[in-house]
């Protein structure tokens, strides 16, 4: 009996410190009542519990009390726990790629697959200036531009690969310092970088929150500044170097005196450094290889130091739509390279223009329409990193891109894109493509 009413009592101990002030008695007094109408507790054990709790009013227990309730407090926030922020998101792809005739008459067959892509992860802040972010995704192995996985080999196990962890801090509001595999720290289209790319390395960001007074009562401007230094491979070569990339971009944003219409001019340079000479397989184990860059005998034959010039305007209200209209052009100076089959012909530059008109919201029927004319040439841009839906990936393409994005709900959307897609100069092979998507945001 004397254990039972020892456990019997913890229990209702243990109620009571979590009762709020003067409603503990009462509380207690009806949980024993309750007890003893069960036949759990007789009611001379009940009484005992509640002289034992008379007894035990005092100062230690209060000071219990407190330190119970500094441990609630704990365990519900008031630490950086309390500052972690999961999520993620989930796609679901239907593709398929209509493969016309080439010019030699080898007839390339459709192909029709089903993929999927998932990340999550989290990002917190153990002190205010400093991030941490993990991302984990699914992918392959040796791909650095996407995080598809496609439904084939009987249902086979799919894996899960680090998609990013960086360090970032924020010293002030204008500048921060990121290191490890992060987001892609500059403003690019997918003419030059693939989405799906989380460079590794150490970037610095400078950012002006608030327009520069001395230009204000003119044009407001906020500039900002990017520069990066990211791992490609690592070469045990005096004579070659390691692969790496620099890369630097200037830039603002200038908010045009015309119904809040904003300009963001940018310009970058990035320096592919110790990629000429070099084999393939040294510098990327993408399963492209060099991405339909130009190579002999497996080795790279050009550098890639590249400028890329883009401009976004952003018009808020054509028609109730917010509309962007998107140009770039980049040239690769490291070369002046001739097509090997008609020498009056550069392949080292690329452009593209389009518009986006519309924006995906939380309410059912919001859309986006979108529109691109690419240009890309053999080696204008560096082809293991650039999108890798446009041709099937990689250089040397020129065609069309069209989509149309439907929001179902807060976290659901619907998505329809088709590339028209040529090559430029080889076999003239066409690669057109149909994608239908359904992606949730969690």
């Amino acid at each position: 009996m004397k254990q039972r009413l020892l456990f019997f009592g913890l229990i209702v101990g243990l109620i009571l410190t979590a009762l709020p002030g003067s409603a503990g008695t009462s509380e207690t007094d009806a949980l024993l009542n309750k007890l003893v109408e069960k036949g759990i507790l007789t009611s001379e054990e009940a009484q005992d519990v509640r002289n034992d709790m008379a007894k035990d009013s005092g100062p230690a227990s209060k000071m219990r009390e407190e330190d119970t309730k500094d441990t609630v407090k704990k365990m519900a926030g008031g630490s950086w726990l309390d500052k972690v922020k999961w999520g993620g998101d989930f796609r679901l792809r239907h593709e398929t790629q209509f493969r016309d005739t080439s010019s030699s008459g080898a007839l390339t067959p459709n192909r029709n697959r089903e993929r999927m892509r998932l990340r999550f992860g989290f990002v917190a802040n153990p002190w205010d200036p400093l991030q941490v972010g993990v991302q984990l995704g699914t992918g392959t192995s040796g791909d650095p531009i996407s995080n598809n996985q496609t439904f084939t080999n009987t249902s086979d196990k799919k894996a899960i690969f680090i998609d990013k962890a960086y360090a970032k801090y924020t010293p002030q509001p204008w500048v921060s310092a990121i290191g490890g595999k992060m987001d892609n720290p500059f403003l690019y289209t997918d003419m030059v970088w693939d989405p799906d790319t989380t460079p590794e390395g150490l970037a610095v960001q400078l950012k002006s929150p608030k327009s520069v007074p001395i230009l204000n009562q003119w044009l407001p401007v906020r500039p900002f500044v990017t520069m990066g230094a990211f791992a490609l491979g690592e070469i045990n070569s005096a004579k070659l170097g390691h692969p790496m990339l620099w890369g630097a971009q200037g830039g603002t944003d200038i908010d045009l005196p015309v119904g809040g219409v904003t300009f963001q001019p940018s310009v970058a340079y990035y320096d592919y450094g110790s990629i000429k000479g070099n084999t393939v397989a040294s510098v990327t184990s993408a399963s492209a290889g060099a991405a339909g860059n130009s190579t002999s005998g497996g080795k790279w034959i050009f550098d890639y130091n590249i400028i890329d010039v883009l401009g976004k305007l952003m018009v808020p209200d054509v028609l109730g739509q917010p509309v962007t209209f998107v140009g770039d052009a980049a040239w690769n100076v490291a070369t002046n390279a001739k097509n090997a089959v008609d020498g009056s012909v550069d392949n080292g530059g690329a452009w593209s223009a389009g518009v986006e008109v519309g924006k995906v919201t939380e309410k059912l029927g919001s859309w986006k329409a979108t529109y691109y004319f690419k240009h890309l040439e053999q080696n204008a841009v560096f082809g293991p990193l650039t999108d890798s839906d446009f041709g099937g990936g990689g250089t040397n393409h020129v065609g069309h891109v069209i989509g149309l994005q439907f929001g179902l709900n807060k976290w659901t959307s619907l998505a329809f894109k088709y590339f028209r897609v040529d090559e430029i100069i080889g076999s003239q092979n066409r690669n057109n493509t149909f994608q239908a998507d359904l992606n949730v945001k969690f």
